[in-house]
């Protein structure tokens, strides 16, 4: 008897032509698909192909003790579901392997539970942001979380500084100005810092907009969606 399998598969930056040849072949495999945002193009695509997309969007809206709780939640609903149908597909925005938690717990725990945690790789979001802003990655860079790294201190701020989903949350509440605070407590106020989103659907455009560093709460509002910041590094002494 075959071990059950679940495909994790990188959804790429947002537009459908950003989406592999491959995982466009793993995403159809199955008659139902697993995504953790249904707000992603792909999931409309994929409603054409005749498929059902079940996102895990509703979660981010419920109470929980520890945001990793609902992290946790999504792992067991997926190690649940292969136990069950044998092959599960779970989608992922970007690629599965940069900054998503689910992916990483898949691999682990699959392991456990005798599953096989396949990945098929995507175009991750730093590719499309490197792009947006023109930063020579040659020269180095960082990629921090605001409650992982800004919030504790652990950047380098003469290094340049990509900021990834800048909504902090704090008890179930999103707060761009704790990312804000910390980041004002190593940059002046009017340093420029350039804020990278999309609007979402339909058109799901990427767009960008330069601030000083004070301002970044009044740029950001509710209408932008998969927001990160680019952060320029200050001069050494």
């Amino acid at each position: 008897m075959s071990r059950p399998v679940i495909t994790v598969v990188g959804l790429g930056p947002g537009p459908i032509e950003g989406l592999t040849r491959e995982a466009e072949q793993a995403l159809l495999l199955n008659d139902k698909v697993f995504v953790r945002t249904i707000g992603h193009p792909v999931c409309r695509w994929l409603s054409d192909q005749g498929r059902q997309v079940i996102g895990f969007d509703h979660l981010y809206t419920m109470p929980w003790p520890e945001q990793t709780d609902i992290y946790e939640f999504i792992v067991n609903a997926l190690i649940t579901e292969a136990s069950l149908r044998g092959t599960v597909v779970y989608g992922l925005p970007g690629s599965p392997v940069v900054l998503e938690d689910t992916s990483h717990d898949l691999r682990r725990r699959g392991a456990d539970k005798g599953i096989d945690v396949k990945t098929v790789l995507g175009v991750g979001f730093l590719d499309q942001l490197l792009a947006e802003v023109n930063l020579d990655s040659s020269l180095g860079f960082q990629v921090v979380l605001p409650l992982r790294h800004l919030q504790l201190g652990h950047f380098d701020k003469h290094l340049p500084m990509i900021v990834c989903q800048i909504q902090a949350t704090r008890s179930n509440e999103h707060r761009v100005d704790l990312t804000m605070k910390w980041l004002l407590d190593a940059y002046p106020a009017d340093h420029p810092v350039t804020l990278v989103w999309t609007d979402g659907l339909p058109a799901y455009v990427t767009q960008s907009a330069v601030v000083p560093l004070q301002d970044l709460v009044t740029a950001y509002d509710k209408a932008k969606y998969f927001a990160s910041l680019y952060v320029p590094p200050l001069p050494r002494a």
